[in-house]
């Protein structure tokens, strides 16, 4: 009997110290597990510290005990030429940020191909000594494609200073080493690029260089040039002056941008002539200045039409790299594309990737898996980065997986990818932030077509009585996610109004369940009560507004599943209202009446789309005006969204670029202090007749019709039937 028991003991003991491959993102090349090596407590010795990278150093100091007792474990650190690594020259593999990486219970040993490698080397020792048992390990590792990161090129607000740093942190981390600088909102990079940042923003940006290069990041500072430049000498000049001032704050890369323009400043060979210009006045005056990139006008196979891009290949020097979307704005990549771009421009091109970027369906988070993009273009590119969400930390989830994808493209695995970011980004709140992210995946239908799959899809699958106990779910997670702030409150900041309205949305659920419930029992007390419940719920789910602060460039209003849960209960309430209503008149005046459903529309007169030419959430006394075209590049501006008002029983219409609202003279505010929204007077009665609308004032707002007058709305005391209301 007991030499079971010390059998037994000696096979636990076998199975405590046996391989554990702990998650290390991204994942790496090659890496052979083995049998335990020391405790996460250890301390550790350094050898070769003096002559390693500095910042891979520093980065090792700062996250372990380094002492040189006894019992510490020797840490040989350094690049492969370096004397201390002399003998592991062959095990470094011959990329470039490759490195090697051993870990036995007598040594470690961290050797890069180059600094970088070594730094990134660390970055891999040091995940794994935060598990809970370090284990012996080899892995030889290097990235898929040399230019690995994050363009901010959104429209809408801008990261903030403090958005960027920890960004940074985030991408030496995962081995990101791009960062390119491009916010359209940033009046110095576009608008006004000619003049120079004011002292206390160009301080900012000097900051920010600092910050990205100790984290191996290549800061690239993009200046937008097209709207208004002259092809002439003094705007070339002009070029190489404000890329000069910002070489002075420490910027070593550089972009030029043409894109979402027309006219004079998207001729092919006047931009390819600039870019040459400013590599021989600039680039090549610099020993220390990487090669340009840039943003072409047809940054699109479907925008491409005549010479633009073959010009561009054949005029452009060589070194130049240019950027590309894909098939159309908003695309994954696969080898197909790359195939016919590559043949075009005469050069790998440089993956502009607009995912998980949302500013043209800013009511939806982006937090699904990344994938689609082809696992066999790493040698097709000659960078991949990804335009994220202006939401900085809840981009972190497409992230994460895109320097997977990019570090290490043959073996990606979307679906693992995103699972591990959940514990990576929300280590005291994964399960809740999982339910979270599988809530809020697709984009709805927009002028892109783009649409992801997976959006609640455990919800599609479960029965009735499970789809209660997942209701139950949404509400205790968005209370679990609204109590952890403390631990990641950066994170629940943003994402709060959408986290608010999936708690609404799991109690309206949990609501509806026993409206149904109360019809089946006969009790139309209760079925009324519950309903007017779910129907407060609802209007406090419309009142929820992200980004909603002075200054604000776009003010969202949050739909969680958009496209199955949220329609399910709307679904549910209208059918059991008609179920309730051929049993009982008790309470029915309590129920709209609706003539149209809420939702986002289109409006227009005569084929010509109603649209907010001069979208911003802060301008006031302007007006909407009607255009022939569709706007391809911010479809959102001629979106509406179209709300039931309650109070009134009229209806509300705003504009989905900025949040702003039609009033009763068919403009937009005329001061926002003394001209807030008021449903008596900023409501409408929407009347259908021959499948066109009127659109009439109502309340306080006297009771004129809105009609065409020339190319915006007025208004008049006849009802017009003109205006066609289209769902988007």
């Amino acid at each position: 009997m007991k030499r079971k028991l010390l059998l037994s003991l000696a096979l636990f003991g076998a199975l405590s110290t046996s391989a554990q491959q702990p998650d290390i993102s991204p994942l790496p090349q090659q890496a052979v597990w083995k049998e335990y090596a020391f405790s996460n407590a250890s301390q550790y010795q350094l050898i070769g510290g003096a002559k390693a990278d500095a910042d891979a150093v520093s980065l090792l100091k700062r996250n372990v005990k380094i002492a040189n007792g006894p019992k510490s474990i020797p840490i040989t650190i350094g690049e492969v030429s370096d004397k201390a690594l002399k003998k592991y020259i062959e095990k470094v593999p011959d990329h470039k940020e490759g490195y090697f990486l051993k870990i036995t219970p007598k040594e470690v040993i961290i050797a890069g191909h180059d600094g970088k490698g070594t730094y990134y080397g660390v970055q891999t020792f040091l995940q794994i000594v935060r598990q809970n048992k370090v284990m012996q390990v080899e892995i030889h590792d290097w990235p898929s494609v040399e230019c690995r990161g994050v363009i901010e090129g959104f429209y809408g607000n801008p990261w903030s200073h403090e958005d960027r740093l920890r960004q940074f942190d985030f991408y030496g981390k995962q081995k990101m080493n791009t960062y390119v600088y491009g916010p359209k909102d940033d009046p110095y990079h576009r608008k006004h690029w000619r003049e120079p940042y004011p002292e206390d923003e160009a301080a900012k940006l000097k900051e920010l260089v600092e910050c990205a290069r100790k984290n191996k990041v290549q800061f690239v500072w993009a200046v937008h040039p097209g709207g208004d430049i002259q092809w002439n000498l003094e705007d070339s000049m002009a070029v190489c002056n404000k890329l000069e001032a910002m070489y002075k704050l420490g910027v070593r890369s550089f972009a030029v941008f043409f894109d979402d323009i027309s006219g004079e400043g998207s001729k092919g060979d006047k931009q390819a002539g600039l870019l040459n210009y400013v590599t021989d006045n600039f680039v090549r005056k610099h020993k220390d200045v990487e090669p340009l990139i840039m943003c072409p006008t047809q940054y699109n196979k479907s925008w491409a039409k005549g010479d633009y891009l073959t010009t561009l290949g054949e005029m452009m020097y060589p070194e130049i790299r240019i950027m590309w979307t894909g098939n159309s704005v908003v695309d994954m990549i696969e080898m197909n594309d790359m195939e016919w771009i590559n043949g075009q421009i005469k050069r790998k091109a440089f993956i502009w990737l607009n995912y998980p970027v949302n500013d043209y369906c800013q009511s939806r988070l982006l937090m699904g898996k990344t994938y689609g993009n082809g696992l066999d273009i790493n040698n097709m590119v000659s960078g991949f980065c990804a335009n994220p969400m202006e939401y900085a930390e809840a981009s972190k989830v497409s992230l994460y997986s895109i320097a997977d994808y990019t570090w290490n493209m043959p073996q990606y695995d979307a679906l693992s990818s995103w699972k591990r970011s959940f514990t990576y980004l929300m280590p005291t709140a994964s399960t809740a932030f999982s339910l979270f992210c599988n809530n809020n995946i697709d984009l709805g239908k927009t002028g892109h077509g783009l649409r992801r799959e997976g959006e609640s899809e455990d919800f599609i699958q479960m029965d009735d009585a499970e789809k209660v106990m997942y209701f139950i779910d949404m509400q205790q997670s968005a209370n679990q996610l609204l109590a952890d702030s403390v631990n990641h409150p950066e994170m629940i900041a943003e994402i709060k109004p959408w986290v608010e309205s999936m708690s609404l949305l799991g109690q309206r659920g949990q609501a509806v369940w026993e409206m149904n419930a109360a019809l089946v029992d006969g009790d139309s007390i209760t079925f009324i009560g519950k309903y007017k419940a779910q129907a407060a719920m609802e209007r406090k789910q419309k009142t929820l507004i992200s980004r909603n602060y002075e200054g604000s460039i776009v003010k969202a209003k949050p739909v969680v599943s958009g496209d199955v849960i949220t329609p399910w209960i709307n679904d549910n309430v209208t059918n059991l209202i008609v179920e309730y209503k051929k049993q009982y008149t008790y309470g029915i005046d309590v129920f709209p009446v609706q003539n149209i459903e809420d939702g986002v529309y289109f409006i227009k007169v005569n084929g010509e789309y109603l649209t907010d030419a001069e979208a911003s959430a802060d301008r006031v006394g302007d007006f909407p005006v009607f255009q022939e075209k569709r706007d391809k590049t911010n479809p959102q501006r001629q979106e509406w969204l179209i709300e039931y008002e309650p109070l009134t029983g009229r209806y509300k219409i705003t504009n989905v670029q900025d949040g702003r609202y039609l009033n009763e003279m068919g403009s937009f505010w005329r001061d926002k202090e003394l001209n807030p929204y008021e449903a008596n007077w900023h409501t409408f009665v929407l009347t259908k007749q021959n499948g066109k609308w009127s659109i009439q004032c109502a309340g306080n707002a006297g009771n004129k019709f809105l009609s065409r007058n020339g190319n915006r709305i007025g208004n008049n005391d006849n009802e017009q039937f003109i205006f066609e209301i289209v769902k988007n």
